[in-house]
């Protein structure tokens, strides 16, 4: 735990919303997480934790339902009733926290680089970073130097997310429709 934030590290995905809406955005993704994995699906209220991160419009999420089964659930729900999601801006998985320093998010990406991406596939890294004063070029050059794939920024197989949050970060390997984006998916409608 970060004890300048009281940033907990046991976070499984990110959720954006509008600055001071943050207890809005939390609700409704309790509430729509009851809806679709609730009493009926035998789980409880226990399957969704969710938690302040001291920077306005972003709150740590830990659920038992596998985050990448929740961001598919929320397109859905957007797609059939797009006026539901009205906080809930993104919904971002994550699949390691490590400490924030080169090496812990270097060393997490590789591992989850060499389980994903395929040796013809290409990948583009991106970092999201808040309260914290590591560049952003220094992370993308520590990530890149240590995967052994192909560089395209524009037409790539795999995103390489670093979310950089104080004292800890949250590192996936995505696929573009991995990620949750309300606003993104309510005007392709």
């Amino acid at each position: 735990m970060d004890g300048r934030f009281g940033m907990r590290s046991d976070f499984n995905m990110l959720l954006t919303t509008y600055r001071h809406e943050e207890r809005s955005a939390r609700d409704e993704v309790m509430a729509v997480m009851n809806e679709l994995y609730g009493d009926s699906h035998g789980v409880s209220d226990a399957m969704m934790d969710v938690w302040y991160t001291g920077i306005s419009g972003l709150l740590a999420c830990r659920s038992s339902i596998d985050p990448f089964s929740v961001i598919r659930s929320f397109r859905d729900l957007v797609r059939e009733e797009p006026w539901r999601v009205r906080y809930v801006l993104r919904l971002i998985p994550i699949e390691k926290v490590v400490n924030t320093s080169l090496e812990e998010i270097s060393d997490a990406c590789s591992e989850l680089a060499s389980k994903k991406i395929s040796k013809d596939e290409s990948f583009r890294i991106t970092v999201e970073k808040r309260m914290h004063t590591i560049h952003s070029m220094e992370i993308i050059r520590a990530v890149a130097s240590r995967i052994d794939r192909r560089v395209d920024l524009v037409n790539y197989d795999w995103l390489v997310l670093v979310e950089v949050v104080g004292q800890v970060t949250g590192v996936a390997v995505l696929k573009d429709d991995d990620l949750f984006s309300s606003i993104k998916l309510k005007r392709s409608i």
